[in-house]
């Protein structure tokens, strides 16, 4: 599951993903420590625009999709998209853990859209876990990389089989991970204070 992320540096997305079009300055450019459901994210529909903007997180109350109920669809899948984040949280008895690249840079989500009541809404998609999220949850969000961005957002509908041969575990080697502070548990708590030290262990 993937259930909170973060976009602590919005400004960095232009040249971690320079293919894209970035529309000026709006509210939700600004660094995010505790993106929740129901929130606006920012995104890239498959629409042939390449356009960053935003989406409001949550498909019909559904905020993930497994790669696996996508990749055993009978028909193509047409409505896709990606979600920027720099991080994602997973707990382990209530206590957080912060997920990361090792280089510190933006990455995208893979998404599955469409619209809703005037919005462009999306979710998640999760895969099983690398080994490094297994030790925390038994799911985490896919992270495209490389070609498999431009193919998941390509405009055409994606074969199903294709789909799920790209909606797999990134690599564990790079990733980091960390304990963070449990203010982080509020998801009406957004504040870099969010990504400090873990509170000591109460025994």
């Amino acid at each position: 599951m993937c259930g909170r992320f973060t976009l602590t540096k919005p400004q960095a997305l232009p040249a971690a993903f320079p293919q894209f079009r970035y529309p000026e300055f709006s509210e939700t450019r600004l660094p995010r420590y505790n993106v929740a459901p129901a929130q606006d994210v920012l995104g890239v529909r498959n629409d042939g625009r390449d356009t960053v903007e935003a989406m409001r997180w949550g498909v019909r109350g559904r905020i993930n999709i497994r790669a696996e109920s996508i990749a055993s669809r009978r028909g193509a899948i047409a409505r896709r998209c990606i979600e920027f984040a720099d991080g994602f949280y997973e707990w382990r008895d209530r206590r957080p853990f912060y997920y990361t690249l090792r280089s510190g840079e933006p990455f995208a989500f893979a998404g599955l859209w469409e619209p809703s009541n005037g919005l462009t809404a999306c979710d998640v998609v999760t895969c099983p876990p690398n080994s490094l999220v297994a030790a925390v949850h038994d799911r985490m969000p896919v992270i495209l990389s490389g070609e498999a961005v431009a193919l998941w957002l390509d405009p055409e509908p994606l074969a199903a089989d294709a789909a799920g041969a790209i909606l797999r575990p990134l690599d564990a080697a790079l990733m980091a991970v960390r304990e963070v502070s449990r203010r982080v548990n509020d998801a009406n708590y957004d504040a870099a204070d969010v990504l400090g030290a873990a509170e000591p262990r109460l025994f």
